[in-house]
């Protein structure tokens, strides 16, 4: 409902048309839903490359004849995305990727927001769903000069919510 309420209400593309990027795909069957919902020109990266077959094989669960050109899974460090991707996708879906990032230490977690900022449209939306990062941090990161806050998940249990738009 998230994407829905968000994407849909701000975007004159059509579902198939928007550029959808999945950092962290892990398992996740995201990419699954996100093809059966109509949403067509998606990406997806993770840093271990068991988790990009992991997607290759969830994928093979759609129809036969599927068109999946559109459907780019990679092996990416999310400190160091690719430049060709700059100013790229109308939409970042984040699921717990960011969490692990900061985890890892060492100003991982400000190093990929940065990426994420770097990739997005103007007006680009980001969804972020993470309990991990702290809000000070998070606040820090997706700055007001750069992020406009559209929905603040820092109050929702456990794991929030956030919904970001590139300024």
């Amino acid at each position: 409902p998230i994407l829905e309420d968000y994407v849909l209400t701000s975007s004159t593309l059509k579902k198939s048309q928007l550029s959808i990027l999945v950092p962290g795909c892990g398992n996740d069957p995201l990419l699954l839903d996100l093809y059966n919902a109509g949403y067509r020109n998606l990406a997806a990266f993770d840093y271990s490359s068991g988790a990009i077959e992991r997607q290759r094989e969830l994928l093979e669960y759609l129809p036969m004849g599927s068109d999946l050109d559109n459907v780019d899974l990679r092996v990416e460090d999310a400190r160091s995305l690719p430049q060709e991707w700059g100013d790229t996708f109308d939409i970042i879906i984040e699921k717990g990727a960011l969490d692990a990032i900061y985890l890892s230490g060492d100003g991982n977690f400000e190093q990929s927001v940065k990426e994420f900022a770097r990739v997005a449209k103007k007006e680009g939306l980001c969804i972020s769903c993470s309990g991990v990062v702290p809000e000070a941090l998070r606040r820090d990161g997706f700055g007001k000069d750069e992020w406009v806050w559209l929905r603040d998940g820092s109050d929702d249990l456990k794991a929030g919510c956030f919904v970001l738009k590139k300024r």
